[in-house]
């Protein structure tokens, strides 16, 4: 395997582990497991850490220079060899980023509906230090 097929497949591996982890947050989230999600959110820091340090490495590795407008899609894309991995990994990155954004909907939602039972607390000690005074 050359440097370019491992640092795709270091890639490849690292997206199919993020995604695992968006879906088990999804999973976390829609369950109201909220006592999962520091350890959820800790792995997938790590895990789109190492991401991150992959394509770097891909991106030495392919030899092309961004500043000159150079696209790694490109050169991906246009080695036979490497077009089934590239299309894997393009395919990953667009599904954790679909469940990337449904938990954040997700998120939302339960932050709008803390923030409407804050109020209605908020609102009853209100009350009852009025009434009770």
């Amino acid at each position: 395997m050359n440097p370019v097929e491992q640092a795709l497949e270091q890639l490849r591996q690292a997206l199919v582990e993020f995604v695992l982890l968006l879906e088990r947050e999804a999973s976390a989230l829609t369950e109201g497991r909220t006592d999962d999600l520091p350890a959820i959110i800790a792995e997938k820091t790590r895990w789109s850490e190492t991401a991150n340090k992959a394509w770097n490495h891909l991106v030495v590795a392919s030899g092309i220079d961004t500043g000159k407008g150079e696209s790694l899609d490109a050169l991906l894309s246009g080695t036979p060899a490497l077009q089934s991995a590239w299309r894997d990994v393009r395919q990953l990155a667009e599904q954790a980023e679909r469940i990337n954004l449904v938990n954040s909907t997700l998120i939302e939602a339960q932050l709008q509906r803390t923030r409407q039972a804050l109020d209605v607390l908020q609102s009853a000690a209100s009350r009852s230090a009025l009434y009770g005074a």
